[in-house]
């Protein structure tokens, strides 16, 4: 029986001994065959070159390069056609790298291997593209730049137009070359791989200030029309109008924008001043977010402040005050809410805005450190001397400080002459400009009358009573400047004095200093509920100022015109006050200035 079945399987032996003999022999004779050449389906650049030699590869395939790189092609867009040539750029291809890489395919040396790639290639068939390169490039892009600009359209923002009512002209979309693109299907065209381009590729540009964000913009600048967005903390207040609105808008838009959106029906928190999402809706605003924060930080720089403890030094031999800093709530504005709620009023919230401002108590209080009762601001006269030359402001300084620190007791008058003492260049002051006997001369202590009117405006606003007050001859332009006529005090020792009296229960501390070209005196004390109202004053009988007077002056340089004094008109000024406390009417005066009508003057120099 095991030999009948070995009989049967000898001769199915010898047909496949005889079928692998076969196909071995036609192997060898195929491999026989292409031991020269490229094995079938094997290409370069889309070019079939099964059975060719590499010699004629080469051949083939640079012939096809050279052709394209050597004729020129037409692109056109609308009824625009450019011609684009390559000879000077030099074109260049990596043929002989790609040649060995082609023909060394299937021929590692390992049979299996062999065979399988040669499979491959023969059933599904190979490519090797080739990589372009430019001897010079410039030339080539040189001719893109130039049909790039010939099809570009920049893009046009909206634009808002303001007057009684806000109109928009529309924006319109641009266009330009998507360069890399194009250039892309040049090299592609060129290695073989498309047919050359015969149109542009051209990408839309969208402007940055659409129409749909005028829109937006415009329904934000109504409104504030009326009401505009208010927004205050405690006497102070800002108005968002629309010329402020205005400041703030993005019509460039290349960042995200401040905004409140609608997410998940939740409205997004900002935070840093920045969107949560640049996700557009219906309710996004035009804000820029640099414009707000900076607008936020210039609001923060009027209301935050540190927390200030209470300092007091006396020094008992002079009996004036050393050091004194009256205790301050610490206060930071919150402008991450404050930017929030901004967006609400424009999104139809309340327009009465309480900024978020956090307040810091101090440690500790004046009336902590001091036995003197001075806990609180009780008045406070400013000044401004805007224009004045320098020794007139060394002067101003210097008569302030005489008159800082003084700590005046309950029932005691003060006296402006008796405490700031002799005005002099023996007591520290230098000469500046002042009226004597109806002409303007250099004297000692020009400036000094800055003070006293400061403090009398201290004095006045505190509720104190004013013992001798006596206004100028004429009216004085630096006592004006931001103020009525009639609220100034004239001193000259020792005929010429100014006093006011302290009826309070408590000390009063006088603190005189100068910031820039303003003198500000504070009167410091503890309130007994007293209040100080001051009338507008009522200027009549005006007479007009005589010509102007031009003075020769020897330590002006020769040649040089200044002048130091303005023409002012003489009036008769008045003005009431009234100090009450509990309904009870404490005080109730007129200050009166007789005021003669003073000329322009004139220094004009001499000295050579």
């Amino acid at each position: 029986m095991n030999m009948m079945k070995t009989e049967l399987l000898k001769p199915a032996i010898i047909y496949l001994l005889a079928f692998f003999t076969l196909a071995l022999f036609l192997y060898l004779l195929f491999l026989t065959y292409y031991q020269d050449r490229f094995f079938p389906g094997v290409q370069i650049a889309g070019v079939d070159l099964g059975g060719k030699t590499p010699a004629l590869a080469y051949q083939l395939i640079d012939t096809k390069f050279q052709e394209r790189a050597a004729t020129p092609i037409q692109v056109t867009y609308q009824d625009q056609s450019y011609s684009l040539s390559f000879p000077e750029s030099k074109p260049q291809t990596d043929i002989r790298a790609k040649l060995t890489a082609a023909y060394s395919f299937g021929r590692s040396g390992n049979f299996l291997e062999n065979f399988r790639d040669q499979s491959q290639a023969l059933l599904s068939n190979l490519n090797f593209p080739l990589q372009m390169s430019y001897g010079n490039e410039t030339p080539l892009k040189n001719q893109v730049t130039q049909i790039e600009g010939g099809v570009k359209k920049e893009a046009v923002n909206a634009q808002l137009t303001l007057g009684e009512d806000i109109t928009v002209i529309p924006s319109k979309t641009g266009q330009e070359l998507d360069r890399e693109a194009f250039l892309q299907q040049i090299a592609s065209y060129l290695v073989m791989e498309s047919d050359p381009p015969t149109t542009l590729p051209i990408t839309i540009t969208e402007p940055k200030f659409s129409t749909a964000l005028a829109q937006r913009a415009k329904t934000a600048l109504e409104s504030v029309k009326d009401p505009p967005i208010s927004l205050s903390f405690e006497k102070s207040s800002w108005k968002i109008d629309q010329a402020v609105l205005l400041t703030l808008l993005d019509f460039n838009r290349t960042k995200p924008v401040l905004a409140s959106l609608q997410l998940d029906g939740r409205t997004a928190i900002i935070e840093d001043i920045t969107i949560a999402s640049q996700k557009i809706s219906d309710q996004e605003l035009v804000l820029d977010t640099d414009k707000l924060d900076s607008y936020l930080l210039d609001l923060a720089k009027k209301i935050d402040r540190p927390t200030q403890d209470a300092k007091f030094k006396f020094d008992p031999e002079t009996k004036r005050v050393r050091d004194f800093q009256p205790e301050e709530e610490g206060r930071k504005l919150d402008t991450v809410k404050t930017a929030e709620l901004i967006i609400q009023a424009l999104t139809g919230s309340s327009h009465d805005i309480t900024l978020p401002v956090k307040v810091t108590k101090p440690k500790i209080a004046a009336s902590s450190v001091n036995s003197f009762g001075i806990q609180e601001l009780i008045g406070q006269g400013i000044s401004h001397f805007t224009g004045s030359i320098e020794n007139r402001i060394y002067n101003i300084r210097l008569a302030a400080s005489r008159i800082n620190g003084t700590l005046l007791p309950p029932g005691e008058i003060f006296s402006f002459n008796g405490t700031v003492g002799d005005i002099s260049s023996a007591s520290g002051y230098k000469q500046a400009y002042v009226i004597k006997s109806g002409r303007t001369v250099l004297d000692d202590g020009g400036g000094v009358c800055q003070v006293s009117t400061t403090l009398f405006r201290a004095a006045l606003n505190s509720g104190l009573p004013v013992i001798e007050r006596t206004a100028h001859a004429y009216r004085v332009g630096y006592y004006e400047q931001g103020f009525p006529p009639g609220l100034d005090a004239t001193v000259f020792s020792p005929t010429v004095d100014f006093k006011f009296k302290n009826d309070t229960a408590a000390h009063v501390l006088i603190q005189a200093y100068v910031t820039g070209t303003t003198l500000y005196i504070d009167l410091y004390g503890t309130s007994d509920g007293r209040i100080a109202k001051l009338s507008t004053p009522a200027v009549t009988n005006q007479t007009p100022p005589p010509p102007e007077l031009r003075q020769d002056d020897p330590e002006l340089p020769r040649g040089v015109v200044k002048q130091v004094d303005w023409s002012a008109w003489g009036a008769n000024v008045s003005f009431t006050r009234s100090v009450t406390r509990a309904g009870q009417t404490l005080i109730s005066e007129t200050f009166r200035s007789n005021y003669k009508p003073w000329q322009a003057v004139f220094l004009i120099g001499t000295k050579e």
